[in-house]
């Protein structure tokens, strides 16, 4: 028994030696805990995107512990946090109480400079009554002016692209190629395209006035003297609406009125050939098309011209339905798309028009988007010979996203290429014949025409070279494709004159 008295005595040491260290261990922890706190401040509750066991409070100690402790007053700032600041910091401080209307003024404010700052001018957001004018714009029917406007990416101004003859517009003298500047006298440098629609649009009998800026000449770019005279460089990128002469504004006052526009429009000219000219792509574009396709066939079309110059899209759902109408089978387009493999969308055979004629397509520099789709199938399809100019080049695809408060968020979200994989995105469709016409030639053109009610094709001399070359495919003396010239010397009748 006293041989056994020591060891009790060594262990029972032991024991209070191990209670210690344990004491001493968890008193230098808290030490840390404290000190490191301290120093940067509360951990936040739970954390994203870390390693298992990170974010418990051992896990938050022993993260402190793997890094370097920042001097005070140089913390890492989350930028929403700031946002969030900013907000907090108007309700306790601004001189007049933040309503729940400043509170919506401020939240959309804050998103559209959001998306601004990405610098792609297509990813834009809707206020829900944007969104809803946006839904009208699918039917082709609402009460308006009956114009079409597009956003310059380089003047960064709303231009009237097309006024539709018959409607409230015309009548008042808008003109294609007029700056909108201001609409009932709010100023539109800063407003997204779906905002000037929705400020112009409104009750049937009631007025807006358009304050526009009409150019002598069609301006692509920043004029290098206007620049010189503002103190800009003419060279360099702009981020702000281009400048114009405050003394040559005009102020339209408009009657607001049904408007129809004009989605599908179909004739048939000399020598049996039909002409389509597609406006726009909505969810009416395919289901008028077939029509007028089945209509000029009654009368004995030997061939068809499509004509989708000045169409700046729509939907990709419905031109894939108009490319299907003529292509037999193949992809009408691939998407490109962040972290995901190149998706081809199908010919639907369900959409097929068994259409065989020969056929021409004419672009130019306003066909945009769903236009280039169709443009760059019929193209590497081998199905049609493209007439005319470089279309616009926009190869991207835009997704509408509805959010809770029934606005929208219109975002880019892939790259479109055509069959045979080619990219025109800022590049365009190249024209198998280039047949150029200067904008301002055309529109007098197009001004005489309807004053003297003149026939298309004796006075547009882009259908008159589609014309002669669709009579050639009919007689098979030319190929899909064509001679593939540079240029080619319009029709005589081009000449004429009514």
């Amino acid at each position: 028994m006293a041989s056994l008295r020591p060891r009790q005595q060594t262990s029972t040491a032991r024991s209070y030696g191990f209670v210690l260290a344990v004491a001493a261990c968890f008193g230098l922890m808290c030490f840390l805990v404290g000190y490191s706190a301290g120093t940067r401040g509360p951990m936040p509750a739970s954390t994203v995107d870390q390693p298992p066991g990170i974010g418990s409070p051992l896990g938050n100690m022993l993260g402190r512990l793997g890094r370097p402790l920042a001097p005070v007053g140089q913390l890492d700032h989350d930028p929403l946090e700031s946002f969030m600041e900013v907000y907090e910091q108007l309700r306790a401080n601004f001189y007049q109480p933040i309503t729940e209307e400043d509170k919506t003024k401020l939240a959309y404010g804050a998103v559209r400079g959001m998306l601004r700052e990405l610098g792609d001018p297509y990813t834009r957001f809707m206020d829900p009554k944007d969104y809803a004018s946006f839904r009208q714009d699918t039917q082709g029917h609402f009460k308006g002016i009956g114009a079409e406007l597009r956003l310059d990416l380089n003047l960064l101004r709303i231009v009237v692209n097309r006024v539709y003859s018959g409607n409230p517009a015309a009548k008042s003298g808008l003109q294609a190629g007029d700056w909108i500047v201001k609409v009932d006298d709010r100023a539109t440098d800063d407003m997204s395209i779906d905002a000037v629609v929705a400020l112009i649009r409104g009750e049937q009998g009631t007025n807006v006035t358009l304050t526009v800026y009409r150019p002598e000449r069609p301006i692509t770019a920043l004029d290098p003297e206007v620049a010189k005279r503002i103190g800009a460089d003419a060279d360099e990128p702009r981020r702000d609406p281009a400048p114009f002469d405050p003394t040559k504004l005009l102020d339209i006052v408009i009657t607001r009125d049904d408007v129809t526009v004009p989605i599908v429009e179909s004739e048939m000219l000399p020598n049996q050939q039909g002409y389509i000219a597609l406006n726009t792509f909505n969810e009416e574009t395919y289901r008028q098309m077939a029509e007028a396709v089945a209509a000029l066939q009654a009368q004995g079309m030997k061939g068809l011209i499509l004509d989708v110059r000045q169409n700046p899209g729509g939907s990709l759902e419905e031109v894939i339905k108009v490319v299907s109408y003529f292509v037999e089978t193949g992809p009408v387009v691939h998407i490109e798309a962040p972290r995901r493999p190149l998706e081809a969308l199908q010919v639907q055979p369900r959409f097929d028009g068994h259409f065989g004629l020969p056929m021409v397509v004419m672009i130019d520099g306003m066909s945009a988007s769903a236009s280039e789709i169709l443009a760059g199938a019929l193209q590497d399809n081998r199905r049609a010979t493209v007439v005319g100019e470089k279309s616009f080049g926009k190869g991207l695809v835009q997704t509408v996203l509805k959010l809770s408060d029934d606005s929208a968020l219109v975002v880019t979200t892939s790259v479109y290429l055509t069959p045979n994989r080619r990219n025109i995105n800022t590049r365009g469709i190249e024209p198998d014949i280039a047949v150029p016409w200067e904008i301002e030639a055309r529109r007098e053109a197009l001004r005489e025409a309807d004053a003297n009610k003149t026939p298309l094709i004796d006075w547009d001399i882009q259908v008159q070279a589609a014309s002669q070359h669709l009579a050639e495919l009919i007689a098979g003396t030319a190929k899909v494709g064509g001679p593939n010239p540079a240029s080619i010397e319009p029709a005589p009748a081009a000449q004429a004159t009514p």
